[in-house]
């Protein structure tokens, strides 16, 4: 027997140990991560799943607020939930909102008022709440 073969075999054992390890590792953390995230059919909150620079999370959140809906934020570059939470969702971009059960990815007026409505809620844009005349100036200003 070669004098390196003792050594690779350990070598590769150590390797397939670790690599069972991740696997179970991933396997954990993306259950903790459904389970965490992840509207339940009877959810009745609104968790939003967003960042710091991103315009539409801007408007969801004056939106929100304007609406008086109480939300749950998470950044997604700055928070562990956050990141597990769009690992849950399968968010590929910013904002997603658990909106009671559902799930909405981006900003879909529509989707997120037809969510609050299920759960009691009147969603009042304050883009679409402002007056013609106010959101004439905005549009000639740019």
């Amino acid at each position: 027997m070669p004098a390196h073969a003792v050594p690779l075999r350990r070598t590769r054992k150590a390797l397939l140990i670790f690599a069972l390890a991740l696997a179970i590792a991933l396997l954990v953390i993306d259950r903790y991560a459904d389970y965490a995230h992840r509207p339940a059919e009877d959810a009745n909150q609104v968790v939003i799943y967003t960042t710091t620079w991103c315009p539409y999370c801007k408007q969801l959140r004056e939106d929100l607020a304007a609406s008086k809906v109480p939300y749950v934020e998470y950044d997604v570059e700055k928070s562990l939930q956050g990141q597990l939470g769009m690992w849950a969702l399968r968010g590929r971009g910013v904002p997603v909102s658990a909106v009671g059960s559902k799930v909405v990815y981006g900003y879909r007026v529509d989707q997120i008022a037809a969510g609050l409505k299920d759960i009691g809620y009147t969603y009042l844009p304050v883009s679409t709440a402002m007056p013609p005349e106010a959101a004439e100036a905005t549009d000639s200003a740019r």
